[in-house]
């Protein structure tokens, strides 16, 4: 006499655990080239009161390199703007510090410099974005900075300034 087993393995497949290679977390990092960016950004505005030509104006934007302070371990990088023709003698200035990481992104970090300044730059005549460091390992800096002219309606446009890999690490 025979007997058939149906519907059952003899065998038994033990579960093979699959391995799997999780993603680092993003980290800051050293960045690329800058690639011939500026630090200067042309801008426009137009004056409610104004017609015709004389009712766009100009100016520009302007940062610095992001470095680190003089006074303090800290990502510093500043902002300011100079009037062309525009008819106001004030703008509002902001300046973010991004970081660069290892995933290809930039992320703000620190504490976002806004100030109302005259036209001109100079000490005192800006804004400042600060970031304190972790370490002093080289890592990739730029910032973004933002000119609102008051009592003037402007572009939207905003400065990146180039990139620059400085002994300032935060994480």
């Amino acid at each position: 006499m025979s007997a058939v087993l149906l519907g059952a393995s003899q065998t038994s497949a033990a579960a093979t655990p699959v391995k799997s290679n999780p993603t680092p977390a993003a980290a800051p990092a050293t960045a690329p080239g800058s690639g011939g960016a500026s630090l200067e950004r042309s801008g426009s505005g137009s004056s409610a009161e104004a017609r015709g030509p004389e009712a766009v104006c100009t100016f520009k934007t302007r940062g610095d390199y992001v470095h680190v302070s003089s006074s303090a371990f800290e990502a510093s990088g500043h902002g300011w703007w100079v009037n062309g023709n525009c008819p106001t003698s004030t703008a509002v200035v902001t300046v973010e510090l991004q970081e660069y990481y290892n995933d290809g992104r930039w992320r703000t970090k620190g504490t976002v410099g806004q100030a109302t300044v005259r036209s001109g730059g100079g000490a005192g005549n800006r804004a400042t974005g600060r970031a304190g460091c972790d370490n002093n390992t080289l890592t990739g800096w730029r910032s973004v900075v933002d000119v609102d002219l008051v009592g003037v309606a402007d572009t939207p446009e905003k400065l990146i300034t180039p990139a620059r890999n400085i002994n300032c690490r935060r994480y």
